[in-house]
């Protein structure tokens, strides 16, 4: 079978975005200034001095996930993404099994990152002003602005995505160059690329691991294809750029921003009260800092954004063709979104937003689900490998080469099982620690599921789940809503 170009697209806004936007859509998914503010004090307090080459360590092993992703991207196009893929290239069933490690990963990421942002604007508030602004309330403001943005048009959303991750690049790049300016206690160094400077081996793996999380979004773009202008071309540009755009982001900026606190401090980098990159910010730039806050809130609106473009795609392509009921199959006839869907994520984040930070803590509910996460990804990304090497070994053996459907896939398969199985051995503490059990129990509901479906015969669906990149089914017409300006 031929990769063609999707007949129709079941309604959504064909040809909608451009390569700017893409770009965008992964970068912001990856969100490198969340990375980067929120998340390099608790990966220093993993690898210490070494955070930076925790990133990039990360980074070789996305890069060549990234490279296989490509090769698929360039002859599925579709919403369903990854789900797409492994039903068409390894099984239906091994595709409906990669969407529901999925469901892990983008349907919960927009909650997990909306409840740290609002903890975090809740303790910079009290702290800085004196001003009390309960996490909960920063969390519904902001999933009120994204749900808007996502349901009125991908076109808007993509727009409002290039502008706030444009800003939060140059702000954050910014805090890092004034660091190399004003180094702190240790100077300009390279002890952050020396292995044995990390306290313990299997705090380093974990930092990859979490770091790997840090790098999730490249993949964002697949469930844009239908509505992106010659997707097989500019979705496999995009993935790539991104991934190295991003990488030398993350290396350089917190490489210089550890810098600028001073090696010699990396201790108190791990341990600080106050977020270290906010305190670096006020000893250079004074009230400037508030750039750096300013940042922070673009960023998060940025990746719940993208988050919820992709996660809601995925539900549409699969309520397309009966995965999942029909009614995620919806589309608004004014915006051309899949409307159904975005009511469904928005709910969703509420409700594991709002609950599991009520029950752990919105701090302690990113770090646990930034682990769970990556762990369930690492299996979706080994289904993508087998993927790669199924279709151009067997089906497509005139465009077969053993560096890019062999080599890689089966090199980013073994790193990544071999730094999945070092962050938990030894078994990490609460509640980061409740992260592999998590998965364990999802993927086990997830087999019995599919079991259940092949024993009552309900996996009609499956066969076009294989080819829905094709000609996608679409969606029986529903009633016109009135045009309400």
């Amino acid at each position: 079978m031929g990769g063609t170009q999707p007949k129709g697209n079941g309604g959504l806004q064909s040809g909608a975005l451009k390569f700017p936007s893409v770009l965008m859509q992964a970068v912001t998914h990856i969100a490198p200034a969340v990375g980067t503010l929120l998340s390099l004090q608790f990966i220093a307090s993993l690898a210490g001095v070494t955070a930076p080459l925790a990133f990039l360590i990360a980074f070789v092993i996305i890069l060549t996930l990234g490279v296989s992703l490509t090769q698929l991207a360039r002859k599925f196009p579709s919403a369903g993404g990854y789900y797409t893929y492994v039903s068409r290239t390894v099984h239906p069933r091994a595709g409906w099994f990669t969407a529901w490690l999925y469901f892990l990963y983008d349907p919960l990421a927009t909650a997990i990152n909306l409840a740290f942002m609002g903890y975090f604007f809740e303790i910079i508030l009290k702290s800085r002003f004196g001003v009390r602004f309960d996490w909960w309330w920063f969390f519904l403001l902001a999933l009120a602005l994204v749900t808007l943005l996502v349901y009125r048009g991908v076109a808007i959303s993509a727009r409002v995505m290039l502008i706030l991750g444009g800003l939060e690049l140059l702000i954050i790049l910014g805090v890092a160059v004034s660091g190399l300016v004003s180094p702190g206690a240790g100077g300009i160094n390279l002890d952050a690329f020396v292995p044995t400077n990390a306290p313990s081996s299997s705090g380093l793996f974990l930092a990859v691991i979490f770091s790997i999380f840090l790098f999730t979004g490249f993949e964002s773009v697949a469930p844009l294809a239908e509505e992106t202008a010659n997707p097989k071309k500019l979705l496999p540009r995009a993935i790539i750029i991104s991934i190295c755009l991003v990488a030398a982001f993350f290396v350089v900026c917190n490489w210089a921003i550890m810098i600028g606190y001073g090696t010699d401090n990396v201790s108190e980098f791990a341990t600080a009260g106050d977020n270290p990159v906010i305190e670096l910010a006020e000893r250079l730039w004074g009230w400037g800092w508030l750039a750096v806050l300013f940042a922070m809130v673009n960023s998060i609106i940025a990746v719940s954004i993208a988050c919820t473009n992709a996660a809601t795609r995925v539900f549409f392509s699969m309520g397309r063709i009966g995965a999942l009921p029909r009614w995620f199959g919806g589309v608004h006839p004014r915006f051309k979104t899949p409307k159904n869907a975005v009511i469904f994520q928005t709910i969703v984040t509420l409700v594991f937003g709002l609950g599991i930070g009520a029950i752990l803590g919105p701090d302690q509910e990113f770090y646990m689900m930034g682990v769970a996460i990556t762990l369930g990804l690492i299996l979706v990304y080994i289904a993508g490998n087998v993927g790669v090497f199924r279709y151009y070994a067997f089906e497509n053996k005139k465009e077969f080469n053993v560096v890019l459907h062999v080599i890689l896939p089966l090199v980013s398969t073994v790193a990544l099982l071999f730094v999945g199985y070092m962050s938990i051995v030894p078994f990490p503490s609460f509640p980061v620690g409740i992260a592999p059990i998590l998965v364990g129990v999802w993927i086990l509901l997830g087999i019995g599921l599919t079991i259940f479906a092949s024993r009552t015969g309900r996996e009609e669906w499956l066969d076009r789940a294989a080819h829905v990149y094709e000609e996608p089914v679409d969606v029986e017409p529903e009633a016109p809503e009135p045009n309400v300006q």
